[in-house]
């Protein structure tokens, strides 16, 4: 343990609770089968014409398995299967869209996967002209695409800057050669250096990078390097992911027990490593886990709390609808939530008959949008007002009784300052922001109060 950790008396209580990183509330375990293709639709009629509208595309496809991925997503060589997939990924962009009685407005644009960029020029070309055809792309802010740098070139992505690709996040990890290597993710430092390059000069200026800590034979002095060369290339934001291991749903994962995963202090001493390192080098904290450059529009939205939270992390994106399209992607309306079939076979069958392959959801109720903004300004801020929520949201502050109970638990362990319902974050972790929200879940399965007795 480092002297921050000895310092934060709060430890105990919340390092081993397992929650929600809380992408949505409610989260995606409260999503049922009851709430399908049917409630999706009716709520799309109700999309208003001036309503901004976001997409989120997935593309389920890697060339090779890393070893600590938990993505859905699935290994190929085979160009066939991938083309195959476009064309039902196309296609539901199509038969969604046309739900809308109006062609909706798009904020922005976010491709996951998986690997985005494994697919062919051709297929990004015929993807981009059908969100031309469909929507009203002229107010569109932001195009990202999540990157693996191993498999791009320069013609592919002077291809992206001339479609509107404002942003790219590479998949950097780790640059420690001998983790690479463990977890099967081989990319030198000097590949995602002339990647970086080839972005910005096509015109791709923002860049961001996303860091994993926790896996075998990284030590916080290794992740303080890695910090390091990630600075010397100056990316617009970073995200510091803790490696989630899940070998009970991801069995590829197991592999990694046999290297030796390191212990749950190691690893905050890695968090703690990176984030002295990105502090130093003028980085600006957002939220529990990315950073940002000053001026970069996280740390502007920060500062006057418009940050958002969504499934792709932290945002600055304020729209009211996100759809998803692709094998697990999740949508978002002011009614709820709905996600796709997740198995690839079934999600493109279903397509292919022309049904949505949208198959489980949640519709929020009142209270579930009032927890859920509490949540958000949680995870966003560190703090939040409920009394001001309540307020705002027309809702009565008495309905929190029990999450209150909780909380007053948590300042006895310091985890929080309570001042009236005014909450702050005490503790220096800022991962353990995520046990503050679990007080206003009212869909956990386990309450925080249990777990502390």
């Amino acid at each position: 343990m480092t002297e921050t950790d000895l310092a934060d008396k709060s430890l105990d209580f919340w390092l081993d609770r397992a929650v929600p990183r809380y992408t949505s509330y409610p989260p995606a375990p409260a999503f049922h089968e009851a709430v399908g293709a049917t409630a999706y639709a009716a709520s799309l009629a109700k999309i208003a014409p001036g309503d901004p509208v976001s997409l989120y595309l997935h593309i389920p496809f890697c060339r090779e398995l890393c070893l600590y991925c938990g993505c859905n997503t699935a290994i190929t060589h085979r160009n066939d299967r991938i083309g195959d997939y476009v064309k039902a990924l196309q296609k539901e962009i199509v038969q969604t869209l046309a739900l809308i009685p109006h062609r909706p407005k798009i904020a922005a644009v976010h491709w996951g996967g998986g690997t985005p960029n494994i697919l062919s020029d051709k297929a990004m070309r015929e993807i981009f002209s059908i969100l031309g055809e469909m929507c009203d792309l002229g107010t569109i802010r932001e195009i990202a695409m999540e990157m693996d740098p191993r498999r791009t070139n320069q013609q592919q992505i002077e291809l992206l800057a001339a479609c509107g690709v404002n942003r790219v996040s590479l998949g950097v990890q780790d640059f420690n050669p001998d983790v690479q290597k463990l977890v099967h993710r081989i990319q030198p430092a000097e590949l995602v250096e002339k990647t970086v390059a080839t972005l910005r000069t096509a015109g791709i200026a923002h860049v961001n990078f996303d860091l994993i800590y926790g896996l075998p034979l990284q030590t916080p002095d290794s992740v303080a390097e890695t910090a390091r060369q990630v600075c010397t290339l100056r990316p617009s934001r970073v995200a510091l992911f803790s490696y989630a291991h899940v070998p009970q749903i991801k069995k590829h994962q197991a592999v990694l027990e046999e290297a030796g995963l390191p212990g749950k202090y190691a690893r905050l001493a890695m968090d703690d490593a990176a984030r002295v390192v990105l502090r130093a080098a003028g980085y600006r904290e957002i939220g529990m886990d990315h950073f940002a450059l000053p001026g970069d529009a996280l740390e502007q939205a920060t500062a006057s709390r418009n940050l958002h939270r969504n499934f792709q992390g932290y945002t600055t994106d304020a729209s009211p609808v996100l759809l998803g399209f692709g094998a697990s992607s999740i949508g978002s309306t002011a009614d709820g939530f709905f996600q796709n079939e997740r198995l690839l076979p079934a999600y493109q069958k279903t397509v292919g008959e022309g049904r949505s392959p949208v198959v489980r959801g949640v519709l929020t109720t009142p209270e579930d949008r009032v927890r859920g903004a509490i949540i958000e300004e949680l995870m966003c801020y560190l703090d939040c007002d409920v009394a001001a929520v309540c307020e705002r949201m027309n809702f009565s502050i008495d309905r929190f009784e029990k999450a209150f109970a909780l909380l007053h638990e948590m300042e006895r362990h310091q985890l929080i300052e309570l001042n009236g319902a005014k909450i702050r974050l005490l503790s220096p972790h800022r991962m353990s922001v995520r046990v503050v929200c679990n007080a206003f879940d009212a869909y956990a399965p386990a309450s925080v109060a249990s777990r502390a007795a």
